[in-house]
Parts: C-alpha cells; structure tokens; sequence
C-alpha cells in the first residue's frame, strides 16, 4: 500500500511540474487561438486571474464566443456537439470547462479524443481541481494543453510574492512593518489577501505608501464569540442553545433590531451558499469569493453549516424575518418575546 502510494504521488508531481506554469507567473502575452490550457488546483482567485487574462485576450484580438459548461453536467453528445468545429455555423470559440474533475469515463474521453486533431479556431480552458496521472485520457488531455497549476499558497512567503506583484499594479508601496503586519493578519489566500489590499488601496487613496497604521485601521478589527456561538446554533437548529446565545447577547447590550439583523444576515448567507452550490461553482470558490464578509477561519464552518437547509426552508425564513420586522414597528409587544418566537418559529421551519 505505501508503495503504490508513493507511486502514485511520484507520478502526480511529474505530471504536474514537468511543464507546468505557476498561475501567478502566468501572462497572456502568448495566449492565442488554438492553445489551450488546463488549470489544475484549488485556489479560485488564481483560477479567476487565469481565466480572466486568457478571455481577455482572445476576445480582443480574436473576437472569439465564450461557452462555459461543468464537468458534473456535460453529456457526451453536448460537449462532442460544442467541440465540433466543421458546423457551417462554427465560429472563433473559447471554451470553458469547469468542475472537470467530475467528468465521468465517457465525458472525460470524448474531452481527450478532441486533441487527436485540435482545433485551430478554438480554445479549451479545462478547470480541474485535479487530475489522475495515471489515466490515459488526463495524459492525453495534459499533451494537448498548457499546464497552469492553481494551488493556494503554501506558507506566508508565497504571499509575499504576490503582495510584490499587487502592490507594483496599483502603483503603490508598503513600509517594511506594514508588510510584516499584513501577512500576520490575513489568512493564508490570495483572494481574502487580495480583498484586504484592495480596501487598503481605497483607504489610502492617494497616498502611495501604505503605513502600519493604515493596515491596523483596515485589518485590526475583531469578531464576537458570542455571535458565532448563535450562529452555530442556528444552523444545526439547536434551539436551546440559540436562545441562550441570544440572551447573552441581550445580556451584553446587544439591542432586539440588532439580533434580528444578525438573523437576516446568517440566514442570507445561507441561501447565497445554497444557490452558489446549485449553479456549481465549488466548496473552495465559495470560501474564498463569496462569503468574505465573515472571518476566514469561520467559512468553512459556514458551508458545513448551509447542509441542515434547503431553499424552500430559506424563502419561509425570510417570510418570518420580514413579519417580525414589521411588528418590531406596528405592535406593542415586547421586542424580546416577539425575538423568541420568531427565532423558534425559524428552527420549526
């Protein structure tokens, strides 16, 4: 067993660093029509960055038509259909492949057979978050395309090289403990790494320099533990629990409209998540892209969380929401009660 699986990742990283481009060091200088790429690992800014420049590219010198489609959902027929460029109606195409690590045999071969003969008028851009070196069709597919690895940084330096390149782009700098404290206080991501420069960016202004101060006022602030504590409870519909939580936070000063904003903002997230997962985009895209406004060590937890709902629940939820909102305003009930019962009333839903 521990033969074959050394093996096995002995051949998986000579599949993946024989020939292949760090994201990061990727440039679309070379991209032309009839290339194509395959964007093996996890990290979707890096994937989104790739992408965005081969698009780019093609688009405004080749003027090509853009076809996404998911590895998950693609039939044989459908994507031979989109591969096949001897239609009368064939056009300059750029097409995207995403979640193709869930292609099935048949998918994954007609994908592979397609770079027997390559077209010159179009371009694959196959995203995987991972490819099996030992099958036949990926080395096929591997041949046949240029190989950008997408992997998330592994330790604090890599950062630092991307946070070189970023700051060069928005034409500004930082003091050597703005840097020291920047990589301290992000999570290791180029996408939560990025949003954090980009709100520094706008802070700034027009200021060149990015000081200690400035990362301090944009990155130093804190989360409450009580609130997290609630937001647990609600999503695994612990009701004792979630109103214990809430009356801490009672306790703490926390105000009725409060609490009930935290309720709608839980609860928005989760049906972001779960429509998020119904148009395929992945676990980690949705971790790092589309629920930022939560602190990075919570949003995993958050996915895991969104699992104990679905979106019929959730369009009930934001029914008990807006009722209880209005009769924070029109009834004189105690905001407290009216709390409680909508809170249980949204566990039941």
């Amino acid at each position: 067993m521990a033969n074959w699986l050394a093996l096995y990742c002995f051949n998986y990283l000579g599949f993946l660093m024989e020939t292949s481009i760090f994201a990061l060091d990727f440039t679309a200088d070379k991209v032309r029509l009839g290339s194509s790429y395959l964007l093996i690992g996890t990290d979707s800014y890096l994937v989104d960055r790739v992408l965005d420049s081969i698009r780019a590219k093609l688009k405004k010198k080749e003027k090509v038509d853009t076809f996404i489609i998911y590895g998950d959902e693609v039939k044989s027929p459908e994507l031979a259909d989109l591969l096949d460029t001897y239609s009368i109606f064939s056009a300059a195409k750029l097409i995207i492949i995403k979640n193709a690590e869930s292609l099935k045999t048949k998918e994954l071969s007609t994908l592979a057979d397609y770079f027997s003969s390559p077209s010159e008028i179009q371009s694959l851009a196959i995203v995987t978050e991972k490819a099996d070196a030992r099958h036949e069709n990926w080395k096929k597919i591997k041949a046949g395309t240029k190989l950008i690895t997408c992997d998330p940084p592994p330790y604090g330096g890599a950062i630092r090289t991307w946070l070189d390149k970023a700051l060069k782009d928005i034409n500004k700098k930082m003091t050597d403990k703005a840097i020291e404290e920047f990589l301290n206080r992000i999570e290791l991501d180029y996408y939560n790494a990025a949003n954090e420069l980009t709100k520094l960016d706008l802070l700034t202004r027009d200021r060149t320099t990015i000081t200690e101060e400035d990362i301090m006022q944009s990155l130093g602030t804190t989360r409450s533990g009580t609130l997290i504590d609630f937001y647990r409870a609600l999503g695994r519909k612990q009701a004792k629990q979630a109103i214990e939580a809430m009356e801490k936070m009672l306790f703490a000063d926390w105000k009725p409209l409060q609490i009930l904003f935290q309720l709608t903002r839980f609860y928005f997230n989760i049906w972001k998540i779960l429509l998020l997962k119904k148009a395929h985009i992945t676990d980690n895209e949705i971790v790092s892209k589309y629920i930022t406004d939560f602190h990075p060590n919570q949003r995993r937890e958050f996915l895991d969380l969104s699992r104990y709902y679905n979106i019929n629940a959730l369009e009930k939820i934001f029914a008990l929401l807006l009722e209880t909102d209005q009769q924070f305003k029109l009834t004189v009930a105690e905001p407290q009660i009216l709390l409680c019962n909508c809170l249980l009333k949204i566990l039941d839903a």
